[in-house]
């Protein structure tokens, strides 16, 4: 892993496409160390290019925007892309293959296609940067990682990044684009674990949101605050299932262990929307109340599902994401859930069905 500590270099015109939290930090973050950035609306952000156009803070970050960037409507991309010498997707997994569908052909040659969605395709299991490569054909692609809170990027609070990509050109041309006095970039060629890394962490973030919440209905006593041990015991099992499904898609431990998976994975449980899913869940609310406190993406939802049937292909257990998967389809607010919530911790930390005996 390779650190990048020069500035903009030839990256001076940056089209971001989703104008969510990470889509509009990204583009102010690029403004702000002197691109030209232009933020792309897709269908989806029509309350956001609306208070652009108004002059008031993004929906979601609650923070002034409009004096950084550009804002353009869906269907309004064309002559951006064309100009744009990096490229910043940032839509859920869920909506990837549609929006690049949508700029296929539209980028100039050349451009560099910087991805920060996490998370696989639920029918076909690919990864983004085999989404990108399927739908636009032949070219640079890079997939953005590590814990990057979109508020704290939009902020410019210090924030290390990854970029990974085969492509060493590509990679280092958008390190170069990221690289500011208090974002740190480094590089790789490990895209499998970076990837594997960034939509695996939102399981294992649900998983310890699980235990967070727990504390709420079986903490016995106020000593108890948030079952801790519990927490930690349940994100040293995450992480040794981020490993081995990383390592089985060919990804490599340092990866792992680095910013794309244990950096990244502490910042979700802490501050991230899966976390704070996972506690509203182990708490007692329904999926669907849980979902609609968040207001957002969970993509540690759809992750869920779509790690275990890709850890299934390759022969793995994840007992962290069937831990996620229990509480995603089981009724937990009936009789004796204490004792059922109780099973599902031993189950995630014990790594099998049933406690060891």
């Amino acid at each position: 892993m390779r650190r990048i500590i020069r500035g903009m270099g030839d990256a001076s015109r940056i089209a971001v496409i989703g104008a969510g939290a990470m889509g509009t930090a990204l583009a102010v973050h690029s403004a702000r160390a002197g691109a030209d950035s232009v933020l792309l609306a897709t269908d989806r952000d029509e309350a956001v290019v609306d208070v652009w156009r108004r002059g008031l803070p993004h929906p979601t970050l609650r923070m002034p925007f409009h004096h950084y960037v550009r804002c353009r409507p869906a269907g309004d991309w064309a002559d951006e892309l064309s100009a744009a010498s990096i490229i910043f997707v940032a839509v859920s997994s869920a909506g990837l293959e549609r929006v690049l569908a949508q700029a296929a052909g539209l980028g100039a040659p050349g451009a560099v296609w910087v991805l920060a969605t996490k998370g696989w395709a639920d029918d076909t299991l690919q990864t983004p940067s085999q989404v990108a490569t399927a739908v636009l054909g032949d070219v640079p692609v890079v997939a953005l990682a590590g814990p990057a809170l979109a508020a704290e990027i939009f902020a410019g609070s210090p924030t290390g990044l990854l970029c990974a990509s085969a492509d060493r050109d590509a990679r280092r041309r958008a390190a170069a684009a990221l690289t500011s006095p208090t974002t740190a970039v480094f590089t790789t060629s490990d895209v499998a674990g970076a990837e594997t890394s960034a939509a695996f962490k939102n399981v294992v973030a649900v998983a310890v949101g699980l235990a967070e919440g727990l504390s709420d209905r079986l903490g016995e006593s106020a000593m108890v605050a948030s079952f801790g041990n519990a927490r930690a015991a349940v994100f040293a099992r995450g992480m040794l299932d981020m490993l081995a499904l990383a390592e089985a898609q060919g990804g490599r431990a340092p990866t792992v262990l680095g910013l794309a998976g244990a950096g990244d994975l502490y910042v979700t449980c802490q501050h991230g929307r899966n976390g704070r899913f996972g506690r509203l869940l182990g708490s007692g609310a329904t999926v669907e109340g849980a979902v609609r406190s968040i207001g957002s993406t969970v993509e540690g939802v759809t992750n869920t599902s779509a790690a275990l049937r890709v850890a299934a292909r390759d022969g793995l257990d994840l007992p962290s994401a069937r831990v996620v998967e229990l509480a995603l389809t089981e009724d937990l607010t009936g009789e004796r859930v204490s004792d059922r919530l109780r099973d599902l911790f031993l189950t995630v930390v014990s790594g099998s069905h049933k406690p060891a005996s």
